[in-house]
């Protein structure tokens, strides 16, 4: 699936793609990150949408490569009780979220936001 692309927080850009309903994805978001998915959620919501914000894990973790494994290995014990609260604090969040019009993929390793439209 290819998604249309918008470059850095271009507000009339996001808020056209959200009027029409679009999937979408933000990139170049260096220095303004968190801001940039405050901002989509607010602008969801403001049209009356409800949104889910959700971790791209998949591609953190493929960056992660063998180094990340390493680790992850060396920490296991603390890694469990964290994932087992991660686990419990995402399953609170998805049923806040039930349903919701679209879901906000954050790539922290890319910097950028994809912006799915679920109905």
């Amino acid at each position: 699936m290819s998604l249309s692309t918008v470059n850095g927080l271009n507000e009339s850009q996001i808020e056209t793609f959200l009027k029409a309903k679009a999937s979408f994805e933000i990139v170049g978001l260096r220095g303004k990150f968190t801001k940039s998915v405050v901002s989509v959620e607010k602008k969801i919501e403001s049209l009356g949408l409800k949104c889910r914000v959700k971790v791209d894990m998949k591609g953190a973790i493929a960056q992660g490569g063998i180094l990340g494994t390493i680790i992850g290995a060396a920490s296991l014990p603390a890694g469990v009780v964290l994932a087992a609260a991660a686990t419990v604090a995402s399953a609170g969040h998805t049923l806040a979220t039930y349903n919701p019009d679209y879901e906000i993929i954050k790539d922290y390793v890319n910097k950028k936001l994809k912006v799915i439209y679920k109905k």
